[in-house]
């Protein structure tokens, strides 16, 4: 085989291997896609669960407040008492 002949093969079969390559990681693609469109779902899920439990905190802080500021004016009331 003459040189020129043998490097031209040899190119070629480069070319080939290659293009293979590329295309395995193509095909590869879709499933890493879905993978991330599958992450990003759940990702969306955790933030509207965390956004209701915000939420449910934020009564429940209300609540305490409330329930807080009773308390200090009975005990005011009490005291007022104490002293009258």
């Amino acid at each position: 085989m003459e040189p020129e002949l043998k490097n031209f093969t040899d190119n070629v079969d480069a070319w080939i291997k290659q293009i293979r390559k590329e295309f395995t990681k193509i095909s590869d693609l879709p499933s890493v896609v879905t993978e991330n469109i599958d992450n990003t779902q759940h990702n969306y899920e955790l933030i509207y669960e965390l956004k209701d439990e915000i939420e449910e905190l934020k009564q429940e802080i209300n609540a305490l407040k409330l329930i807080q500021i009773i308390s200090l004016k009975k005990d005011k009331e009490v005291q007022q008492k104490k002293i009258n």
